[in-house]
């Protein structure tokens, strides 16, 4: 169970990519090193060459390993000989839902469907949830409405966020429409005309990404997410 942050328990607070201020992102380590500060983690997916779902930010594996090249061309073995700061490996879905399924803390997947779309990701996600039995703590994001809108059509049950940046204009109705349940956006998203009419609904508003207090919406939030989950607890 976390420790409590300095203004109460009304926001919840998600490990950014694990707590990967202080280690690797994505990587094992960061998940487990965030759990006793947070409420939840947040993570990225992506498919390897022969279909296996990977935990990883960028769709090549050139900034974070120590290897060049694009995920999607990449089996799951080439992958796990790639090394991260030395001695860490991307780790795999499976790998991590095992480490959440010990702890109570929410997991958020993101599909990473930005630049390819990684067909059939969404039913490989659904079933790895549940081979865990942990769809009620998994949220699924993502920037792609027909990710979205698949996740919905394979998982009717599914916990949906949509992610944005400062909020389209049509953002809220496309929310009610798949049922997503948050609105994942950058601090901006507070005082645009979708955080209006946010308000006239249920759907909960989470922002990405907060490493300072001062940094802090003047108005309470459903989450925030960060890299530093030592800085909002106490």
């Amino acid at each position: 169970m976390r420790r409590l942050p300095p203004w109460g328990n009304d926001m919840l607070i998600y490990a950014h990519r694990g707590y990967s201020a202080n280690y690797p992102e994505n990587t094992l380590s960061a998940f487990e090193a965030a759990l006793p500060y947070v409420d939840g983690i947040e993570l990225d997916v992506q498919l390897s060459k022969d279909g296996r779902l990977v935990v990883i930010h960028d769709e090549t594996v050139d900034r974070t390993t120590n290897g060049t090249g694009w995920v999607k061309d990449m089996t799951l073995q080439e992958l796990r000989q790639l090394k991260i700061d030395g001695y860490e490996r991307i780790p795999t879905l499976e790998e991590v839902l095992g480490l959440i399924e010990r702890s109570n803390v929410t997991l958020n997947i993101e599909l990473k469907t930005d630049q390819y779309a990684y067909p059939g990701i969404e039913r490989l996600a659904w079933l790895a949830v549940n081979e865990f039995e942990l769809g009620d703590r998994v949220v699924f994001s993502s920037f792609n409405r027909e990710t979205l809108v698949r996740m919905r059509d394979v998982a009717p049950v599914a916990r949906l966020a949509v992610l944005t940046l400062t909020g389209e204009s049509d953002i809220i109705s496309f929310a009610e429409t798949i049922r997503a349940e948050a609105i994942h956006a950058q601090p901006a998203f507070i005082g645009s005309k979708a955080w209006d009419q946010i308000q006239q609904t249920t759907i909960e508003t989470r922002l990405y990404t907060i490493n300072d207090v001062k940094d802090l919406p003047p108005i309470t939030v459903s989450a925030i997410m960060t890299d530093e989950v030592e800085r909002f607890t106490k």
